[in-house]
């Protein structure tokens, strides 16, 4: 990864140099040309992310660009810009882009130019340049005209248009890799393809977001919070945590609150208050919180839910002891069959002392069942 300094400081990560490669090649066939086509993708696609980082310096916003396996991210951090100027920072980014566009299209039609590769590296420029402007002003989340889109609807029916933007950008994503499919162009339709879930996982997480989720005072409180919890100072997060709730009531902020909250508790031991933060937010889980909330369903006696979310949390987290806890569950609700099978797999993960674990009262129940009988007769004894 190479970090360049500055006012706006820039991170080029190695995916971006394999992929700019990949282009340049797949364009060139050639070694030579393939180094020209990155040069060409590295110097278009951060004059794209200064137009919009040089418009957001300019509204008072600290930045910085990352250059990551599909192109250039520009994040920004300071005071929440109004509508117009949101629009003026993410516009100027295609507009940078056309700019290059016409000075590189311009010198090579009136410039006589003798070097092969120059004249390449030219062409190669107003090509890329307009193709990409063109594509990335299509109202399709998350490329710039799905974000002009959404401003624009925002500032017509305030947060709802959010979410309708979000909405005309899946059905248009959806027209468009048809189409391209239809035709015959498959890498144009993979890529919108690749849109049209995109755009279905920002209309999933925007279903839970809220206007509180945009309050720079919130997300400021939330990361403080984040970073007591992680210096050790649990006691000052969690009433930070509480202030979050308090003020949000719902959406990401207060799900993310309660989500961290409740592994405050669980450190503490304190598995019932954790496992209420969790259970009204359950459906929403994922990952390590996922794997928390199976936990402390078992922790708390409710075997349905563990047996119930089990295989989720195995996929998210396949380790002994996933296994292990639904193995446990289905032992208390005396099912040999399931209990077994979790107990086989928790094996095959690692479980470090099975014929141990096997002589534990979780499974009672089952333990005079022939399943059972047979896995403890084929355990080596030692």
């Amino acid at each position: 990864m190479i970090t360049i300094p500055g006012k706006i400081p820039i991170i080029i990560h190695p995916l971006f140099w394999l992929i700019a490669f990949f282009i340049g090649w797949m364009w060139t066939f050639t070694f030579v040309g393939a180094l020209v086509c990155v040069g060409v993708i590295l110097f278009s696609v951060l004059f794209h992310e200064f137009g919009h980082a040089l418009t957001a310096m300019l509204f008072g916003q600290k930045t910085r660009i990352e250059l990551a396996a599909f192109g250039g991210f520009t994040y920004r951090e300071g005071r929440k810009l109004k509508l117009w100027e949101e629009f003026f920072v993410v516009f100027n980014g295609p507009i940078a882009g056309f700019l290059l566009f016409l000075i590189a299209y311009t010198i090579s039609a009136n410039v006589k130019i003798e070097t092969q590769s120059l004249a390449f590296a030219l062409k190669f420029t107003y090509v890329a340049n307009l193709f990409w402007t063109v594509l990335n002003l299509v109202p399709v989340l998350p490329l710039d005209g799905g974000h002009l889109l959404s401003i624009i609807l925002e500032g017509i029916f305030g947060f709802k248009g959010v979410k309708l933007a979000i909405l005309i950008g899946l059905g248009i994503a959806v027209a468009i890799s048809v189409f391209f499919f239809i035709m015959g162009m498959f890498l144009v339709g993979a890529l919108f393809l690749i849109l049209t879930f995109e755009s279905f996982r920002s209309l999933r997480y925007y279903k839970i977001f809220t206007e509180k989720d945009r309050d720079t005072e919130l997300q400021q409180l939330m990361r403080a919070a984040d970073q007591e919890y992680s210096q050790g100072n649990s006691e000052k997060a969690l009433h930070m945590l509480e202030e979050v709730q308090k003020r949000t009531q719902e959406g990401i902020l207060y799900t993310m609150a309660a989500q961290e909250m409740a592994a405050i508790y669980k450190d503490r031991e304190e598995y019932e208050k954790a496992y209420k933060l969790l259970l009204p937010i359950q459906k929403g889980l994922s990952g390590d919180n996922l794997s928390l909330f199976h936990f402390l369903a078992y922790m708390n006696g409710d075997f349905d839910v563990v047996t119930r979310v089990g295989n989720k949390a195995f996929q998210d987290n396949p380790t002994f002891e996933t296994a292990l806890l639904n193995a446990f569950a289905y032992g208390e609700k005396g099912r040999a069959e399931p209990a077994v099978g979790w107990l086989q797999c928790a094996i095959r993960e690692g479980l470090p002392t099975p014929r141990k674990t096997l002589e534990r009262e979780e499974f009672d129940l089952v333990r005079q069942d022939p399943l059972f009988r047979s896995l403890v007769a084929h355990l080596p004894t030692s």
